[in-house]
């Protein structure tokens, strides 16, 4: 007779098989179906990891967002942003991930569906940590109201919890005015914001650009790090109360810090309005030396 653990252990051999195949064929065909391809294969990968990542224990990192959640354009999955994150703080403790992003997402999709998925899991295995970057489609496509939305997600995060900007620099248009949503409610909700190399704003490439490759995805990682080991945003002293700042320091923090105190355990709305988490890092790496090259969606 089976045990418990050996059907999800099924189902995520079956979920790694079909993504071979699906990453095999992609190798082979040329542009958009080899992209469709790829996302394909993630999906099923992470889908499989997540169903080992529920089996294990161990800190909790819960990741909401779009396509570069998913890896989409870097050579692996691991080499997504997301993968490299991972991989640095498993040297500091044994963390664990469940991806619940969904390559094309909107912030839409997010309120709709991956919060609620946030809310349950959160209800069975208490986050230690939390991300949600999310916008670049809703930028790309202008999505009528996309402000609005964002606003509704950011402020359902509990507090700690790692958000990002696309358009570091720009001081105009739709990038720009969604960063400056995210900005806010940072400041009001204590949440983490990683300066993500611009996308959209001066130097960026925007729309009509390429995938982020591993080399973006790297750098990706590097900034979402420098926000967990970082404080939570702050008003800034300024003429301008509104303008939260993550101050100067969060990147250069020290990663053998402890680890960010747990921000939801139950549902992410009640998770925000409670206290703001320990500003300390993730616990010190326990095995092997971590390392990115210089690594958008």
């Amino acid at each position: 007779m089976s045990s418990p653990l050996q059907v999800p252990r099924m189902r995520a051999a079956a979920r790694r098989v079909k993504a071979g195949g699906e990453r095999f064929l992609g190798g082979v065909l040329p542009g958009a179906s080899a992209r469709r391809l790829q996302i394909r294969a993630f999906a099923d990968d992470w889908a499989a990891a997540n169903l080992d990542a529920r089996q294990t224990t161990g800190p909790l990192w819960i990741v909401l967002g779009d396509s570069a959640a998913q890896g989409i354009g870097a050579t692996r999955r691991d080499a997504g942003y997301v993968g490299v994150v991972h991989e640095l703080l498993r040297h500091r403790d044994a963390w664990r991930v469940i991806n619940l992003s969904r390559a094309g997402a909107g912030a839409a999709d997010v309120l709709a569906h991956q919060l609620p998925e946030l809310v349950a899991l959160a209800g069975e295995q208490p986050a230690a940590l939390v991300s949600c970057i999310v916008g670049a489609e809703d930028i790309a496509r202008r999505v009528p109201g996309a402000d609005v939305t964002l606003r509704q997600v950011l402020s359902a995060l509990p507090s700690g919890a790692v958000v990002g900007t696309f358009a570091r620099g720009a001081r105009g248009g739709p990038a720009a005015a969604l960063d400056a949503v995210t900005r806010e409610e940072a400041a009001k909700h204590r949440l983490r914001v990683a300066e993500l190399p611009p996308r959209f704003g001066p130097g960026g490439r925007g729309r009509g650009g390429a995938l982020l490759g591993d080399v973006e995805h790297a750098a990706w990682a590097r900034a979402v790090i420098a926000a967990i080991d970082g404080p939570p945003a702050e008003v800034a002293p300024s003429t301008d109360p509104e303008l939260p700042v993550v101050p100067a320091a969060a990147a250069k923090a020290a990663p053998s810090k402890a680890a960010p105190s747990k921000p939801a355990s139950s549902t992410a709305t009640a998770a925000s309005s409670e206290s703001a988490p320990s500003e300390s890092a993730p616990s010190k790496p326990a095995s092997k030396p971590a390392s990115t090259e210089p690594a958008e969606d």
